[in-house]
């Protein structure tokens, strides 16, 4: 497996996975839970902030209109150029740095001084051919004292639903890979795994959060008929409590580098 690269399908990719309810829920719930656990965000600092492989930019746009410094990278230049049209259309193109690189190549250029106040990976491990050495080089670029914000595609959560499926094959052969060039991530993360590798690259995880985990298990002519506040509302009041956290679709870590 090498790392998957989205040339070629980026504006499929924004259209399917962030041009629905599954997209908006992704992003609501984690900048909430970006907002809520780390005031300094909002409160008039000016963080160094890393979205690696932040593909569409839509975190890096946000966190840049707050007055933040944003580094950009992702080794879809298609997807960049998405975000780097949609910066200059918001009047951001300053405070944005977009680097087409891969996590790694960046790192080893000039992450190496531990500059970041804050680090971002969405969405990114599930498409990697080696999670740990993309948690190695994340950490790299961290200062003492920095937090990152990670999310991945969370293999529990696909169990589950292909148990409610009935899928009885894919359960017993452990088949849950997406379709080579599809949309599915070809490898889910198991969160304690993770935790594991972020552990031993010298993070705490100071918090814990399921994203999308009453949306998914809802039948899909259920979830047309339900506000989707009131879906937002009832995924931020369980998606930290135990088990919850560890079966949402995706998996929502956030980590602190000690001083």
């Amino acid at each position: 497996m090498t790392d998957r690269n989205f040339d070629g399908i980026a504006a499929r990719f924004k259209k399917n996975i962030y041009g629905n309810a599954k997209g908006e829920l992704r992003l609501a719930l984690c900048w909430r839970e970006l907002a809520d656990k780390l005031p300094a965000l909002g409160d008039g600092q000016v963080l160094s902030v890393w979205d690696a492989g932040g593909g569409l930019g839509q975190m890096s746009i946000r966190l840049a209109a707050q007055g933040h410094t944003v580094l950009l990278n992702d080794i879809s230049a298609e997807m960049l150029d998405v975000a780097r049209s949609d910066a200059a259309q918001a009047g951001l193109t300053s405070q944005l740095n977009i680097r087409h690189a891969a996590i790694q190549e960046l790192t080893a250029q000039q992450c190496n001084q531990q500059a970041f106040d804050l680090v971002l990976c969405h969405a990114v491990l599930e498409w990697v051919a080696d999670p740990e050495q993309v948690i190695e080089a994340l950490v790299a670029g961290m200062r003492p004292g920095a937090h990152l914000s990670l999310m991945f595609y969370n293999l529990n959560a696909l169990i589950l639903s292909n148990m409610a499926k009935g899928n009885l094959y894919k359960l017993r052969d452990r088949d849950f890979a997406g379709h080579p060039g599809g949309l599915t991530p070809p490898s889910p993360r198991q969160p304690q795994q993770i935790i594991t590798f972020l552990q031993q690259a010298g993070l705490e995880v100071v918090a814990k959060r399921g994203i999308r985990l009453v949306y998914d298990l809802m039948p899909r002519a259920v979830r047309a008929e339900r506000s989707l506040d009131d879906v937002l509302a009832l995924e931020w009041q369980y998606g930290a409590d135990e088990p919850f956290w560890s079966l949402g679709r995706y998996v929502h870590l956030l980590c602190r580098l000690p001083e």
